[in-house]
C-alpha cells in the first residue's frame, strides 16, 4: 500500500504507521531491509527520511555520515509533512533522528547535531528539530545538560520566538541545565509568555529569584504543575519565609470550602499551599489554625485522603502544631488508609514515646509491613532506645528484602551498631541504582560514616555511569529530574562517607 498509492498524505500516514514496527524490529537481521531500502529512494521526502532515520537503527558505524547527511537533506520537508494532517503518531522529525541516536548511543554525534541545527542561521523547522534532539539527549545521557547548556543559552538570548520558547522548555525541564543558566533565566521571569517555566524551573533548585513570581502563580487559582514541588524546594532556601507563609494562609483562607466542589484537591492551589508549609516546618508555626481549620473540614465531609498532607504539614512543624494535638487523635483512630500517619505526628508534635510504644504494641511482634514503622523505630532508638519486644520487631522488619528493609535500615544501625556491619553491607547495596529504595538506603550508609567505605566502589559506578537510571513515572522530564536528584543523593553520601574517614 506504501508503494503503490500516489495520494502523497495518504502515503506519508502508511510511512508514519511503519514507524514503531521499524523501531522494534527493524535493528533484528534483515527482514526490513528491503522496505527500508525501497523508502530511503522514495520521491516523497517524508518518506525518505523516515526510512533513513530506520536505516540509521541497524546501519554499520561506517555508514553513519551518509545516512546522518540523507536524514538532514530531507529534515525540513519532513518536518513539515510528518505529525500533521494524517499523520498516525504525534513525533515529530526531530524526535525521530533524536531516537536513531539514542538507540545506537551516539551521544557525542547527538551534542554535535544540536549544535549544528540550532544555531542562528537555520531555519525555525531545523532549529525545533535540533531542540527536540537536545531533549532526548538529557533524558538519555548524564552529561547532556552541561553539554548542551552553552549552545541553549545562546538560543535564550535571542529576542522572544517560538524557537526560543522551546529552549526554555528544554533548559526549564532539567535541574542541571537550569543551575548553569540560572542567572539568565532570572530575568526572564518577568516575560509573560514563559515566566510560570522558568520560575518553577528556577523554584525547584531553590533560587529565590523565583519567589514573587511563584506566588502570584499560587494567587492565581490554577497551579502549574511543578508549583508545589518549586514551593516546596524554594522555601528551604528563603532567608525569611514570611511572605511565603502568607500567601499560603491567604490561599486556604481563600480556597478552604470551595476546592473540593467540582475542582479535584489534587490540582487545587489549597494543596499546594499546605506542600509549601510542610516544607517550612517550624518556620510555619504562624499558620497552624489554619492548617487545623481545613484539616477540621475534610474530616466534617468525610473527606479524610485530603487531609493526609495536612497531617504530614504539622507533623513537620512539630511542637508548636500543639492545638492540634486533640483533632490528630481523632484521625488517628479514623477508617482511613492512612491514619497511621496522625500517630507518626503525634509522636513528633508531643515527644510522648508511648504514643510510639502504644501502636507498635498493637503490631505483632514478628513484623514484616508497616508504613511508620522505620520512623517510630528511629525516633525511639534516640530517644530512651527500644524495648527487647520493639528490638525483634525491628529485627524482623529487616529481615525480608525490599523498601521496608532500606527504610529500617538507619534504625537498624543505630540499634545495633558495629555488629550489624555486615548485615547492612550485604543488604544496602542492591539498592543504590533503585531511584524508589536509594534515598533510605544512602541515608543509612552516611550514618554509618567510616564502617560504609566497602560501598565506595558501587556509589562510584553509578555516579561514573554516562547513561540515567531507569525510573518509570511515566513522564521523561520527571524521570530526568529524579535521576538527577540520584546522582545528587549518590556524591553527597559519597562525601559524607569520604569526610568520616579522616
Amino acid at each position: 500500500m506504501l508503494f503503490g498509492s500516489s495520494d502523497p498524505v495518504a502515503r506519508t500516514a502508511l510511512a508514519e504507521a511503519l514507524w514503531p514496527p521499524l523501531l522494534q524490529f527493524g535493528d533484528r537481521g534483515n527482514q526490513w531491509a528491503e522496505t527500508v531500502g525501497r523508502m530511503r529512494r522514495d520521491e516523497l521526502p517524508a518518506v525518505r527520511f523516515l526510512g533513513a532515520c530506520s536505516a540509521l537503527l541497524s546501519a554499520d558505524p561506517p555508514d553513519w555520515p551518509m545516512l546522518d547527511a540523507a536524514v538532514r537533506a530531507d529534515l525540513v520537508p519532513a518536518a513539515e509533512a510528518l505529525g500533521g494532517v494524517g499523520g498516525r503518531i504525534s513525533w515529530r522529525a526531530g524526535e525521530r533522528w533524536a531516537i536513531a541516536l539514542r538507540r545506537r548511543d551516539r551521544e557525542q554525534d547527538a551534542y554535535a547535531t544540536v549544535a549544528q541545527l540550532v544555531r542562528a542561521g537555520e531555519g525555525e523547522l531545523a532549529r525545533q528539530a535540533g531542540l527536540g534532539i537536545a531533549g532526548e539527549a538529557m533524558w538519555t545521557w548524564r552529561a547532556a545538560p552541561a553539554r548542551l547548556a552553552p549552545v541553549l543559552s545562546a538560543v535564550l538570548a535571542e529576542p522572544a520566538s517560538a524557537v526560543c520558547t522551546s529552549a526554555v522548555g528544554v533548559v526549564c525541564a532539567s535541574l542541571t541545565a537550569t543551575r548553569l543558566v540560572a542567572d539568565q533565566l532570572a530575568e526572564m521571569v518577568v516575560e509573560s509568555r514563559v515566566s510560570a517555566t522558568v520560575a518553577t524551573a528556577l523554584g525547584c533548585v531553590g533560587d529565590a529569584r523565583a519567589v514573587p513570581e511563584l506566588l502570584r502563580l499560587l494567587r492565581g487559582g490554577q497551579p502549574h504543575p511543578r508549583l508545589g514541588e518549586a514551593l516546596a524546594a524554594v522555601a528551604l532556601a528563603v532567608s525569611d519565609p514570611t511572605s511565603l507563609v502568607a500567601t499560603a494562609q491567604h490561599v486556604l483562607a481563600e480556597h478552604q470550602g470551595s476546592c473540593h466542589q467540582g475542582q479535584d484537591w489534587h490540582s487545587s492551589p489549597a494543596l499546594v499551599a499546605v506542600r509549601c508549609l510542610s516544607a517550612l516546618g517550624p518556620d510555619a508555626a504562624v499558620a497552624v489554625p489554619d492548617l487545623t481549620a481545613v484539616l477540621a473540614e475534610a474530616m466534617e465531609r468525610g473527606a479524610l485522603a485530603e487531609g493526609r498532607l495536612v497531617v504530614s504539614a504539622l507533623e513537620e512543624i512539630g511542637a508548636a502544631a500543639a492545638p492540634a494535638v486533640p483533632l490528630l487523635r481523632q484521625f488517628a483512630v479514623s477508617n482511613d488508609a492512612a491514619a497511621d500517619l496522625a500517630v507518626r505526628a503525634l509522636l513528633r508534635i508531643t515527644g510522648n514515646r508511648r504514643i510510639a510504644d502504644d501502636h507498635l504494641d498493637s503490631r505483632p511482634e514478628e513484623l514484616r509491613r508497616c508504613r511508620i514503622a522505620p520512623d517510630l523505630f528511629d525516633w525511639l532508638v534516640q530517644h530512651g532506645g527500644l524495648t527487647d519486644r520493639q528490638v525483634r520487631q525491628l529485627n524482623h522488619l529487616f529481615t525480608p528484602p525490599g523498601l521496608m528493609q532500606a527504610r529500617v535500615a538507619i534504625a537498624y544501625w543505630r540499634q545495633h551498631g558495629p555488629p550489624a556491619v555486615p548485615a547492612l553491607l550485604g543488604t544496602l547495596p542492591q539498592y543504590l541504582d533503585d531511584e524508589a529504595y536509594a534515598r533510605p538506603a544512602m541515608e543509612a550508609l552516611a550514618a554509618m560514616g567510616p564502617h560504609a567505605q566497602p560501598v565506595i566502589p558501587a556509589l562510584d559506578r553509578l555516579i561514573a555511569s554516562r547513561h540515567r537510571t531507569a525510573v518509570y513515572l511515566g513522564d521523561f522530564d520527571a524521570e530526568m529530574r529524579a535521576d538527577e536528584q540520584h546522582l545528587q543523593l549518590a556524591l553527597t553520601t559519597r562525601a559524607q562517607i569520604i569526610a568520616s574517614l579522616s
